[in-house]
């Protein structure tokens, strides 16, 4: 059983971790935030909404080593270092927003003090900014298939411990079987033993009443 569900796990991870994916390009657009119309990026992104959230927060925590905090709607990093994008610090600003597998992931990058780059002022940090929103699709994907593949290795696990503990028990019983066998056959021959000491006293009683 163990080998049958391994090569199940197997063959499922095979088929998530190879996802043929097609969807839409980054596009710049104006964002209202916190009452002025900022210079933002969004792109559409399919899948479940708590998938995408996650894998873009675990993104930005891994790259930029710090916690979130709320603004306006957003979740920012403020003064965070963003190596693929900028060699500058950055103010960092995502929100997440959709439902039934479609979603919209708008991200605004500030220099500080609410000075949002644009594709005019800042182009190169504009295009790593775009190059960074087309990945987000396969970081879902990857994700996706991560959370399956885990969930279906903790269902294995799961299976396996029940059909090991009824193995054991299967085990334990059949011992306790051969052991009662094998005390059934050693009690059968005492009682034949004893039967022939009984039936010889017996013989001996009627021989004495006979006399």
């Amino acid at each position: 059983m163990k080998k049958f569900a391994q090569i199940g796990l197997i063959a499922l991870t095979t088929w998530l971790v190879t996802p043929t994916l097609s969807h839409a390009q980054a596009g710049e657009t104006s964002v209202s935030y916190n009452k002025i119309n900022a210079s933002g990026y969004t792109v559409n992104v399919d899948g479940d909404k708590s998938v995408v959230s996650a894998s873009l927060e675990d993104y930005f925590k891994k790259t930029f080593n710090t916690k979130s905090s709320s603004s306006k709607g957003f979740k920012m990093y403020k003064g965070v270092s963003w190596p693929e994008v900028a060699a500058d610090k950055l103010d960092v600003y995502y929100k997440v927003d959709g439902k039934k597998g479609k979603n919209t992931v708008t991200v605004l990058v500030s220099k500080g003090y609410d000075n949002f780059i644009s594709g005019s002022s800042d182009p190169q940090i504009a295009d790593g900014v775009k190059n960074f929103m087309n990945s987000i699709q396969q970081k879902t994907a990857n994700t996706t298939a991560a959370n399956a593949v885990a969930a279906a290795q903790k269902a294995m696990d799961e299976a396996q411990k029940d059909y090991d503990k009824v193995a054991k028990k299967e085990e334990e019983l059949r011992k306790s079987k051969e052991k009662i066998e094998k005390e059934i056959a050693s009690q059968q021959k005492t009682m034949g033993d004893k039967e022939k000491t009984l039936n010889q006293a017996k013989a001996a009683l009627d021989a004495a009443k006979a006399q």
